[in-house]
């Protein structure tokens, strides 16, 4: 016993400074067999292929007086001749004070499908039902818990043409792509975990932003609740173009699990007013279950549905394997 105590003494007393840092690798890797076919008049395709195939590295540091520092780098598409190319990346710095986050990341485009699905596996209905994502350069300050499971965070979004490009690309970007304001609540603690944000596009008076339809400011809210048996949530969003017009999206989700196996579906809508030269109006839906064979290691099935106002009965199946490490 004392041996131990006296090996661990000369570890914590000659590896200190090696214990104030730390370096995590971890990745997922995802392939399996998938068909589509968009629309009933199209020629139905697939095959078997990879869908995932990304590495993350995470290197923290111990600053001292309560000060974390962080960094996050994240590789995809690293299959045999793939095009491995960056993804998320971001620094934090947090403490006492809260958290301040500078990241490159790909966000979703409704934003409200995260809390909304309630953890359903299927499809990801962005690009088909919802807004496409997209690339950001964010800057943001998150509060440590104002009180229980409460938290406020406010954000400067950088939306420029070549976003994730370098410095000194994206303020100069397309109308479409001006920077933006933005303040959200969240709220996380027992069964429920719900948030609200409103964003506001800079830029307007400029000449760059002359095109009617660029976004002006934007509402959302999304949430879900566990009601043990079953997880169900729901999110909506409205934006306001510079010319009045309306788009609302709106999410729905729920999962079932059942031992080893989680059900799931999703249902969203997409609507623009006729104020808006090319009105867009989405809907569908997607299914899903997830059979978990480790903590690590699952198999999935699942399909979509979903019709636009140009294309009707767009669907796709697929049967994925995944582990994470």
């Amino acid at each position: 016993m004392k041996k131990t105590l006296i090996a661990m003494a000369v570890l914590a007393a000659s590896g200190a400074s090696f214990a104030q840092s730390s370096v995590a690798l971890t990745g997922n890797f995802t392939t399996g067999y998938e068909t589509k076919q968009a629309g009933s008049a199209a020629v139905r395709t697939g095959g078997l292929g990879v869908d995932t195939a990304a590495i993350k590295l995470v290197a923290s540091e111990d600053l001292g007086g309560g000060l974390k520092a962080s960094a996050q780098v994240t590789l995809g598409g690293m299959m045999r001749d793939g095009a491995g190319t960056g993804e998320d990346a971001n620094l934090t710095l947090e403490g006492s004070f809260g958290k301040i986050v500078l990241a490159t990341v790909e966000t979703t485009g409704s934003g409200i499908v995260p809390r909304a699905a309630a953890g359903a596996p299927g499809y990801d209905l962005q690009g088909r039902v919802y807004s496409a994502n997209s690339n950001i350069d964010i800057v943001s300050y998150t509060t440590n818990e104002l009180a229980p499971g409460l938290k406020l965070s406010v954000n400067y979004v950088d939306r420029g043409a070549l976003t994730g490009s370098g410095l000194n690309a994206g303020t100069s970007g397309a109308a479409v792509a001006t920077p933006s304001f933005g303040i959200a609540v969240a709220y996380a603690l027992g069964k429920v975990s719900a948030g609200a944000d409103y964003t506001s596009w800079t830029r307007q008076g400029d000449a760059l932003v002359a095109v009617s339809t660029a976004a002006d400011s934007r509402v959302r809210i999304s949430g879900n609740y566990d009601l043990s048996v079953a997880k169900i949530g729901a999110g909506y969003s409205r934006l306001v173009a510079t010319n009045g017009g309306i788009t609302t999206e709106t999410a729905y989700g729920v999962s079932l699990p059942i031992g080893a196996i989680t059900l799931g579906a999703q249902y969203g809508t997409k609507s623009t007013d006729s104020t808006v030269a090319t009105q867009v109006d989405s809907k569908g839906y997607t299914l899903g279950a997830q059979y978990d064979l480790s903590k690590r290691t699952n198999v999935s099935v699942s399909m979509y549905n979903f019709d636009t106002l140009a294309t009707k009965d767009q669907t796709g199946t697929r049967v994925f394997v995944s582990h994470s490490f």
